[in-house]
């Protein structure tokens, strides 16, 4: 009996031997695996204090108790306002815990909105360096890391909806300026076939270089400049000798002489602006198309047609990374509260590009382009569109009729209607009315009763009803000071439809008065020019604008010239007469 004993634990030892050296095979392959999918971390700590670099590598699986202690540190230094060393202890948090979304989050939250405001509003370039700091390592590190965390897309787009396309930071426009510049040099014609043409390039420099023509342009900008002597950030350097060949050597600036008008640099340009999408913005290019087919700006006068979007736009990035995180991490069918919220974002981005998606950079000598942001019209079919395809979503998921959803559709369509109008556009108007009339018309409400004229004249009368006359004249001047500018940054329709709108203000105001004693408004002309001295006056506008709107009155409308000078004049001597009573014999 003990001999047999004896046997048995012999056998057992030797196969538990057996099955160790066999598991220990199989963990370097397991290892390898891992890691091809990026599910371990092997990054170091730097900068860290060597107590914590220590405590991190000699407690293995107890550096959970570090990252608690980190995470209490930092959220005390955030509540003292001590920003920047917050970032620091989110900086080693990130690495010890790569898979937990919420780090990311939070640390771009805070880089973001909080150390962003932390620098004075006098310094916008420090601003928007953290605000791009905060956006870049969501997008550049955190889906890296954790591709399918729908919050980290959502917090992404946020950044760019509320922070960038927002107004509550006082930089906010500076920040717009920035990514529009940044965005510019790689849209080209922003056509479709355009990005059709940067879908289908090739994705890394050695594909393209197949090409012998673009092989020899390759190297003859090599020997040209040191600069360009590796692959890492060949095509980065490229643009910007392309935007900016000063900081390059005469040589390469003669390189790219030498190429122009060729196939081959037309090729390579096409090649280094989808790299640069594709490596930089994080962009898939056919996402962009399928963002650009569905919710693509639609011609006035033929809905079909349609553009795609403005990619300068902070809320056309918000859209893209709200799309992208829907069709990477959400769960079709369930519409979870993550869900919601992230397509929320599209939608919202939408209502955000139909009023202030004309964004307008006006060039200027020896400065940074001027930014105004104006109503795009052409995005109210995408909005419309939208609006409707979430009525059925909701209806469909929350098993009841959305209100809300759809009183806030039936308030957008009325002030489109009179948005329309009020340009100019009044076939698009009496089409988006009988939109209106045919969903929202009930027997108790009488608003949608009357012709589109009637229904927006009682729109000017309701909001003419209880202001008095210096209300009225405000309202006229702003329009027609609207449509000088228009004029100025040449959207001409725009700018007639603009002065047609205050014309029918002034005319319901002097003909349809409610009591029938109110005060006249002054002579419509005095009015042109009482508006034309408001947008000269104001120092939003910068000079070059308005001498180039003096320059296209004078030669393009000469007529209307002579009148605003000859007022002037009377104005002038009115002042200088004024000056002189208050002086005295």
């Amino acid at each position: 009996m003990h001999v047999r004993d004896t046997l048995t634990v012999i056998v057992c030892s030797i196969l538990a031997v057996a099955m160790l050296v066999a598991a220990s095979m199989r963990l370097a392959p397991i290892r390898r695996a891992r890691e091809e999918m990026n599910l371990v971390s092997n990054e170091s700590l730097e900068n860290a204090p060597p107590s914590l670099a220590f405590a991190t590598v000699a407690m293995g699986a107890f550096r959970g108790l570090v990252v608690d202690i980190l995470w209490m540190r930092a959220d005390r230094l955030k509540q003292e306002g001590q920003f920047f060393d917050a970032k620091q202890l989110a900086e080693w948090i990130t690495v010890l815990q790569p898979r937990f979304a919420t780090v990311w989050v939070f640390h771009g939250w805070n880089m973001a909105y909080n150390i962003s405001v932390a620098v004075p509003n006098t310094q916008p370039q420090e601003r928007w360096r953290w605000v791009r700091n905060g956006y870049e390592l969501l997008r550049d590190k955190g889906i890296e890391k954790n591709p399918h965390s729908i919050i980290l897309y959502r917090e992404l787009a946020w950044i760019f909806q509320h922070k960038i396309s927002g107004v509550t930071d006082d930089c906010h426009m500076y920040y717009k300026r920035q990514l529009a510049l940044a965005m510019r040099p790689l849209l080209g014609e922003k056509s479709k076939e355009e990005f059709q043409a940067l879908a289908q390039t090739p994705e890394e420099l050695s594909d393209i270089m197949q090409d012998a023509d673009i092989k020899r342009f390759v190297e003859l900008l090599r020997q040209a400049d040191d600069e360009f002597a590796n692959d890492d950030g060949f095509v980065k350097k490229y643009m910007a000798l392309r935007q900016n060949p000063a900081q390059f050597t005469d040589q390469a600036h003669e390189v790219i002489n030498s190429f122009r008008g060729t196939p081959a640099l037309e090729k390579f340009d096409l090649f280094a602006r989808a790299n640069q999408l594709r490596k930089v913005w994080k962009f898939d290019i056919d996402l962009m198309i399928r963002l650009n087919d569905k919710y693509g700006a639609a011609s006035i006068d033929d809905p079909n047609d349609r553009k795609p979007l403005n990619w300068e736009h902070p809320d056309v990035h918000a859209m893209y990374w709200a799309q992208k995180g829907l069709d990477v991490a959400g769960k079709p069918g369930k519409y979870t509260v993550d869900e919601k919220n992230t397509d929320r974002i599209i939608f919202h981005s939408l209502q955000s590009l139909f009023r202030t998606g004309n964004l307008i950079l006006y060039d200027l000598p020896d400065r940074e382009p001027a930014v105004f942001v104006r109503p795009d019209l052409e995005m109210f079919d995408s909005l419309n569109e939208a609006w409707i395809e979430r009525i059925d979503k909701y209806e469909a998921f929350e098993k009841g009729n959305p209100k809300a959803v759809r009183g806030g559709h039936r308030n957008m369509l009325i002030n489109a209607v009179e948005l329309f109008y009020r340009a100019g556009h009044r076939v698009k108007a009496a089409h988006i009315y009988a939109e209106l009339r045919q969903r929202y018309a009930t027997p108790e409400d009488k608003r949608f009763d009357d012709s589109l004229i009637s229904f927006v004249r009682w729109r000017i009368a309701k909001e003419l009803e209880s202001v008095g006359g210096k209300d009225a004249t405000e309202m006229i001047v702003m329009s027609l000071a609207e449509a000088y500018f228009r004029f100025a940054v040449h959207e001409d329709d725009e700018a007639s439809g603009r002065e047609r709108w205050a014309r029918d203000v002034y005319d319901l105001y002097q003909t349809e008065t409610a009591d029938g004693v109110r005060t006249g408004l002054p002579q419509f002309e005095v009015m042109r020019y009482m508006a034309l001295r408001t947008f000269m006056e104001d120092p939003f506008y910068p000079d070059h604008l308005k001498m180039r709107l003096m320059g296209r009155i004078k030669v393009e409308r000469p007529d209307l010239f002579d009148k605003l000078m000859k007022q002037d004049e009377a104005f002038q001597k009115l002042v200088e007469e004024a000056a002189r009573k208050q002086q005295g014999p």
